[in-house]
C-alpha cells in the first residue's frame, strides 16, 4: 500500500502512470482555513478562495517547489499581493502602547509553541502521532499570523506573536462554516470597532460590528478533535446561558476596559476595551463570581461528615470551560481545636469527588487521555452558568476534642498533574493553582 505524501511536500512521481494521477494526492490537502479576501495561497497551507482547478493550482505549486528547492528548506513567501505586509505588536505599539502593553500579559500573546512550553510539547507530540493532523487543527488559533504569511519557521517576529494583533484586527466577519477558524479577512485595512475611525497615514482603518459579538470569540473556543470528541465547548456553554439571553458577551466580562485613548493620534473616549484577559480585572467584572459553602455535622463519634456546594453564580459559561487541561477543585482539610491538621484530602486521589472538568479517554479505556487520542469523553463534571454541584466528606477525626474546624478553597488549574509529568514540565511554572473561592466551618 502507498503512503500518502504528507502536507507541503511534493507527491512522488514515480508512482504516477498518467500526469492526472498526482491529483489524488494532492487533493485530500484542499481543507479550508480562514479564507482571505483576494489572496492566493500556497497549495499545502491554505485553500485559495479563488475557484481554481486543482490541476492549475498543481502546477503552480510545483513550479514554487521548483524554484525554491526542497519544500522543507525554503524561506516562505508573502502572500501573493503586494499591499500586504503584517507587522508585529512592536510596530503597533507607537501608537497603541498602553493596549499593546495589555496585549503582551495576556494569554493570547503566549499562545505560540515556543512561549506556551506546556502548548508547545503536546503540540509537537500530537502532530508526530497524527501525521501533522493537529496542525491545522489546533495551529490557526494559537499561531494566527503564520497561516496567513505561511511562515511556519518563525522568520518573521509577527508569526511568533500567538494570536497576533494584526490577526485579530484583520478579522472581517464570519467566513465559510468549515475554515479553521471560520472566519473572513480583509488584509488592506485593520478593523477595528469605531465607526469614524482617525485617519492615519501608518495603516487604513476599517469598522466591523463582528468584533463587539461573542460569535467572534467562539469561533477559536469551540473544538473538536480529529475523532470527533468535543474537547472546547465555551461558546455554545454561553449560548445556553442566561447571559446570551441578556446580550451580555464575552467581551462586557474579559475585556472591561474604561475611558481612554485607543491610540496616540486619537481622542479620549469613554471606553477602551482591556486586552490583558487579566484575572483581577476579570474579578472585578464579576465579584463573587463562585460561591463555595460549608455545612458539617458529627458522624458518630470519630469523624464528621461535610457537604461543600460549589455554585457558578457569575462565569458567562461552564466551570472550568475550555480544553481538558482546565480544572477547578476543591482542597479541604479538617483541624482540631488547638489548630492542628487533622486530615486533608489530595484532589488527584478523588477525580469524582474533589475534581470538576472533563476526563477523557482512548480507544484502550486509559484515561486521562491525551487531548488528540481521546475517542470519548468519560466524565464531564464542568458546572454550568448559573448551576451548583455538591459533594460529600467524611473525615476523620479519631483523638479530636472539642469543636473541628473545616477549612475548603475552590482553585482553578491550567494542567493536569499527569500532563506536567509526561512532558517534563514543573508544577512552579505550569501547575499554580488560583483560589476562586473560600469557606469556612466549625462543626461541635
Amino acid at each position: 500500500m502507498r503512503a500518502k505524501p504528507s502536507a507541503g511536500r511534493r507527491a512522488d512521481k514515480s508512482h504516477a502512470k498518467t500526469p492526472t494521477d498526482h491529483l489524488r494526492y494532492i487533493a485530500p490537502f484542499l481543507r479550508a482555513l480562514t479564507a482571505s479576501a483576494r489572496a492566493r495561497y500556497h497549495l499545502f497551507t491554505l485553500r485559495s478562495i479563488r475557484r481554481l482547478s486543482v490541476r492549475s493550482l498543481f502546477i503552480a505549486a510545483a513550479a514554487s517547489t521548483a524554484i525554491t528547492g526542497a519544500a522543507f528548506a525554503y524561506t516562505p513567501p508573502p502572500l501573493m499581493r503586494s499591499d500586504v505586509n503584517l507587522q508585529g505588536a512592536g510596530t503597533c505599539k507607537g501608537c497603541h502602547l498602553d493596549i499593546t502593553e495589555q496585549w503582551e500579559r495576556s494569554g493570547h500573546a503566549k499562545a505560540d509553541r515556543n512561549v506556551n512550553e506546556l502548548f508547545g510539547r503536546m503540540y509537537f507530540y500530537s502532530m508526530k502521532q497524527t501525521r501533522g493532523r493537529t496542525m491545522i487543527a489546533c495551529g490557526p488559533c494559537h499561531e494566527t499570523a503564520s497561516y496567513v504569511n505561511q511562515d511556519f519557521e518563525g522568520m518573521r517576529e509577527v508569526s511568533k506573536e500567538g494570536v497576533a494583533c494584526v490577526y485579530c484586527h484583520a478579522v472581517a466577519g464570519p467566513g465559510d462554516a468549515k475554515g479553521i477558524p471560520p472566519y473572513t479577512l480583509h488584509l488592506a485595512a485593520y478593523q477595528g470597532t469605531i465607526r469614524n475611525p482617525v485617519t492615519t497615514t501608518s495603516h487604513k482603518s476599517a469598522y466591523t460590528g463582528y468584533l463587539l459579538k461573542s460569535d467572534f470569540c467562539g469561533a477559536c473556543h469551540s473544538y473538536s478533535n480529529q475523532n470527533g470528541v468535543k474537547i472546547a465547548d465555551t461558546f455554545a456553554e454561553w449560548q445556553r446561558s442566561a447571559y446570551a439571553k441578556q446580550g451580555v458577551t464575552c467581551q462586557s466580562c474579559h475585556m472591561p476596559g474604561g475611558p481612554g485613548r485607543n491610540s496616540s493620534e486619537g481622542p479620549p473616549r469613554p471606553r477602551v476595551a482591556d486586552h490583558s484577559f487579566d484575572h483581577d480585572a476579570l474579578a472585578k467584572a464579576r465579584p463573587g463570581a463562585v460561591k463555595l459553602v460549608l455545612t458539617g455535622a458529627r458522624n458518630g463519634r470519630d469523624s464528621v461528615r461535610v457537604y461543600a456546594t460549589l455554585t457558578n453564580k457569575g462565569w458567562g459559561h461552564s466551570m472550568p470551560t475550555g480544553n481538558d487541561q482546565n480544572l477547578v477543585l476543591i482542597r479541604i482539610r479538617a483541624l482540631d481545636s488547638a489548630g492542628k491538621i487533622l486530615w486533608e484530602n489530595d484532589p488527584f486521589q478523588e477525580w469524582n469527588v474533589s475534581v470538576f472538568g472533563l476526563v477523557l479517554a482512548d480507544e484502550l479505556g486509559t484515561w486521562p487521555a491525551d487531548t488528540w487520542n481521546a475517542v470519548k469523553i468519560i466524565t464531564d463534571r464542568k458546572i454550568k452558568a448559573g448551576g451548583s454541584a455538591r459533594v460529600r466528606y467524611d473525615i476523620p477525626t479519631e483523638g479530636a476534642t472539642g469543636p473541628v474546624t473545616i477549612q475548603a478553597q475552590a482553585l482553578y488549574r491550567r494542567s493536569k498533574p499527569q500532563t506536567l509529568q509526561a512532558y517534563g514540565l514543573s508544577e512552579e511554572a505550569y501547575g499554580q493553582e488560583r483560589t476562586l473561592a473560600e469557606a469556612v466551618a466549625k462543626v461541635p
